[in-house]
């Protein structure tokens, strides 16, 4: 049967024409294949120009004729490619996870994935484009203390003045610009700012906090990654309380200006095992957790309530660690509300492991001990 569906793929949402058969196979027809997914048909096979890949289409069952026009099976890419394709029950929204591919490079090589963007000025970004230069890729959120890191950005930004160097400052708040907008215009921004609603840099890089910042050098490889990335010392006022709450810190701040002034040293250089653990590679339940993720964003973009809290429900029972999910989805109902539940459950994980667990991965980094 033919239908009007929504495809969620790329960070992007697109209505196509989809044929959905008993099976909950799902078949796109191959005019409207690129638009919805990035992938295209070719004589080569099926092809993802982000990621230069072709795969042969050498088995039948990827294509079929239908209504007068030819529809390719999604699902059966998707599942030769390791990618998650998950639908809601009417089957009217899909959507398709990150291919794991994309993190193959970074989790060989320590080479970035690339990403592609739009900044906040509507200016579309790739990482690649600053091939050449240092790039810290650092991300923060509203509903996290760091909102105030981004003005310190801008004076470390300025501070440094160096041509050969960019902040891609990166805000995870699914609300959009109607929250986050305003801490770049008050900071009077001049690096890349960034408005990521659904995550998707954090998704790439498999990051699952804010502050989290990634050094990338001028051959597009890693050199560090870190989370408890704060710009700077902060302090302040809380209800309920005498004294004002400090956070952040000025250790990756510091070694970021560090690196930029005279590279990386052997005391700023990131071992490979710290490298590695920081570049997770992602479980089958957090690219699971993603696309969920993304479904539930959806639904809370369209006021849909009822499905956004279920399918951001399922994500963050896949994703237990993934404080992003977590907050993100409890902001949702409301500063108070969020902040509760950060307490209680970080109180949690606490008490459960006294010893060992921190909300933050520690910094590698001498001023830190």
């Amino acid at each position: 049967m033919d239908k009007l569906i929504t495809i969620l793929a790329n960070d992007k949402t697109t209505k196509v024409t989809a044929f959905v058969n008993k099976t909950d196979v799902l078949w796109i027809r191959v005019d409207e294949l690129h638009a919805a997914t990035g992938y295209e048909l070719k004589e080569s096979g099926v092809c993802y120009d982000p990621l230069n890949i072709c795969i042969p289409l050498l088995e039948d069952g990827f294509t079929q004729i239908h209504s007068g026009h030819t529809w390719f099976n999604v699902s059966k890419l998707s599942q030769k490619l390791s990618q998650v394709c998950i639908s809601n029950d009417d089957q009217t929204v899909w959507s398709l996870g990150l291919i794991p591919e994309v993190r193959k490079a970074m989790l060989d090589s320590s080479i970035a994935p690339d990403f592609e963007i739009e900044d906040m000025n509507g200016e579309m970004i790739r990482l690649s484009d600053f091939r050449g230069k240092k790039v810290l890729v650092v991300t923060w959120a509203t509903w996290c203390g760091c909102r105030f890191d981004v003005a310190k950005w801008q004076e470390i930004y300025e501070e440094l003045n160096d041509p050969n160097f960019e902040i891609i400052c990166v805000a995870e708040d699914a609300q959009g610009a109607a929250v986050a907008k305003k801490w770049f215009v008050n900071a009077n921004a001049t690096y890349k700012c960034v408005i990521d609603p659904t995550h998707k840099i954090s998704t790439v890089f498999g990051w699952v906090n804010v502050p989290t910042g990634a050094w990338i050098d001028e051959e597009g490889i890693i050199v560090r990654v870190n989370e408890d990335a704060y710009a700077s010392e902060h302090e302040m006022a809380v209800e309920g309380r005498s004294t004002k709450y400090k956070f952040g810190n000025f250790t990756f701040a510091n070694a970021t200006k560090e690196w930029v002034k005279n590279g990386l040293t052997n005391q700023l250089k990131q071992t490979k095992g710290k490298l590695s653990a920081n570049t997770r590679a992602k479980l089958a339940d957090d690219f699971l957790a993603d696309a969920y993720f993304k479904m539930g964003i959806y639904y809370q973009q369209q006021a849909e309530e009822e499905m956004a809290v279920k399918y951001l429900k399922i994500a963050q029972d896949l994703a237990p660690d993934n404080w992003n999910i977590h907050r993100q989805t409890w902001t949702f109902k409301g500063t108070a509300y969020a902040t509760q539940q950060w307490k209680e459950k970080t109180k949690a994980k606490y008490l459960k492991d006294r010893e060992n667990w921190t909300y933050y991965e520690p910094l590698d980094l001498e001023e830190a001990k």
